[in-house]
């Protein structure tokens, strides 16, 4: 009988959505292992596909039978939005239309960004699991123009309302076996999915089952975590479930979630460290498929594919990006504001040639009461949260946590399509940004689906009140671990400098 579980895909470099690895069971499932995992040599492409398209692996683990998951979207239409586009639209994932006419079967499909079907070798029934791309693909707008950007952070995704749906469903008391595979094998039937008599029951009892469990052990987690903004994760807390797991025993985090939203990759091939707080240190190859570990890839798996990783840093380490800002920019005024930068703002975010290529750059952490901003995902990481993430029979000794007390000031090639800003995404517009910190708006409503303005340079606000119309969110800074204070340095400088910096921040 398979273990399957659910899913709901990772990030690299230490940011995990929100599913974890289960204790060992003496029904601990087999290893399906499908050939696009395994890799001839180490090479940026391999990266590439585990990043855009298959993910680390472990479908038993870390999927979900393609029948079953349509069968749950027709039977749970209220939490699951019915059909992939609308559920791509009810948690923010980067939908795609379906091209019946595509020989690859996720564009057949119609899978959001993020979404791959793999074939299980033992069964041939294709498993839907997630890649990096569910999070960190987006597709930013302007007047005139938009564009689908590899890497950048999604600023729409709502993992934990995506978790909290399946939880949900984990607990319906009609959640029935037979009626759920009556609609696999009709959905099968409707869409040619190889869907075997023989395998039909044990898949389906295995994922009732997971679901079950799923429920039951990430209840508390889900209530905590439930309504976070769009664009924003709880690394920490749900390491710390998935870290529990594996140990046997609850590892307490801080009162306050430390919320942080989806990075932008690109400037991980500048980094010694992958997270905000730079807490995880060790080889970037292990860094990079960290997170995996939380969406339930057990141990075993990686070390039978010891080129994923390397191969996946290798492509970071080249992620291509020519993003150039499309609208006006005064030379003059940006050559005096790249002098003025390279001042007073180079030494924590480095230098940039053109195109924001990165000429320099030093990994530091700033403590936080020299940057002031939001201290709750730096002080998530507990002594007990560090002490569980170095137990020797999980960090293998590859990778070791730390409390840093402070966060990484970050690359900022492409910073103009990049909003949200700040580690939480609490400052909507580099003008937010460069605004005294007493004067910023703790409260505001910004619309996440609107076009970068490109004065502002990031997304349009407004003062909150009436209903949220589609795509607003109504960011309340006075809620633990969502502050907009801190940062106060491009406010510091004199009206004209600061003018000159934000011109110049235009050209990376």
């Amino acid at each position: 009988m398979l273990a399957a579980s659910l899913f709901l895909g990772g990030c690299a470099g230490g940011a995990p959505l929100v599913d974890g690895p289960r204790q060992a069971s003496p029904m601990e499932p087999p290893m399906s292992d499908p050939a696009e995992y395994h890799s001839e040599r180490i090479s940026s492409e391999a990266g590439e596909a585990i990043f855009q398209r298959t993910g680390i692996g472990d479908p038993y683990r870390t999927g979900i039978p393609y029948p079953i998951f349509l069968a749950l979207l027709r039977a749970y239409p209220d939490e699951l939005g019915g059909d992939t586009q609308r559920l791509a639209k009810r948690f923010g994932f980067l939908a795609r239309e379906a091209d019946p006419t595509s020989r690859d079967l996720d564009v057949r499909e119609g899978l959001p960004f993020g979404m791959h079907l793999t074939v299980d070798p033992f069964t041939r029934v294709p498993f839907l699991v997630t890649s990096c791309a569910l999070c960190h693909v987006e597709r930013v707008r302007w007047p005139g123009g938009e564009r689908v950007v590899v890497g950048l952070g999604n600023k729409r995704v709502r993992a934990h309302a995506y978790d909290a749906a399946w939880t949900d469903l984990g607990r319906r008391p009609d959640l029935d076996r037979a009626a759920l595979a009556t609609l696999a094998t009709a959905a099968a039937r409707e869409r040619a999915i190889p869907w075997p008599a023989e395998w039909r029951a044990p898949l389906v009892r295995a994922t009732a089952d997971a679901m079950r469990e799923r429920a039951r052990a990430r209840a508390e987690l889900v209530a905590r975590v439930r309504d976070a903004p769009p664009g924003r994760i709880a690394p920490i807390e749900s390491f710390a479930l998935a870290i529990g797991l594996a140990l046997g025993r609850e590892v307490p985090t801080a009162a306050a979630v430390g919320w942080t939203k989806v990075p932008d990759v690109i400037g991980f091939s500048h980094r010694t460290t992958l997270s905000w707080d730079a807490a995880a240190e060790g080889s970037l190859d292990a860094l990079v498929v960290e997170a995996d570990f939380a969406i339930g890839v057990r141990q075993k798996w990686y070390w039978a594919h010891p080129k994923q990783g390397p191969s996946l840093s290798a492509f970071l380490r080249q992620l291509p990006r020519n993003l150039p800002f499309p609208g006006p920019i005064d030379r003059p005024l940006a050559e005096t504001g790249r002098a003025r930068f390279e001042a007073a703002c180079a030494r924590c975010h480095g230098t940039y040639g053109p195109a924001g290529r990165v000429t320099r750059y030093t990994e530091k952490v700033v403590p936080l009461a020299t940057v002031g901003t939001d201290p709750a995902r730096a002080l998530a990481v507990t002594d007990d949260f560090v002490r569980a993430a170095n137990a020797p029979s999980l960090s293998h000794g590859l990778v070791e946590t730390r409390r840093t007390g402070g966060y990484v000031p970050p690359v900022l090639t492409s910073i103009w399509a990049r909003a949200p800003y700040g580690h939480l995404g609490q400052w909507p517009s580099l003008a937010f940004l460069a605004t005294a910190p007493p004067g910023r708006a703790s409260r505001y409503v910004v619309d996440l689906d609107a076009p970068i303005d490109l004065v502002l340079v990031g997304l349009p606000t407004r003062v909150p009140g009436g209903p949220l119309a589609p795509g607003e969110w109504d960011h309340d800074g006075t809620r633990p671990g969502l502050g907009v204070g801190g940062h106060p340095f491009l406010a510091e400088l004199e009206a004209s400098e600061r003018n000159a910096v934000l011109e110049y921040l235009k050209t990376l």
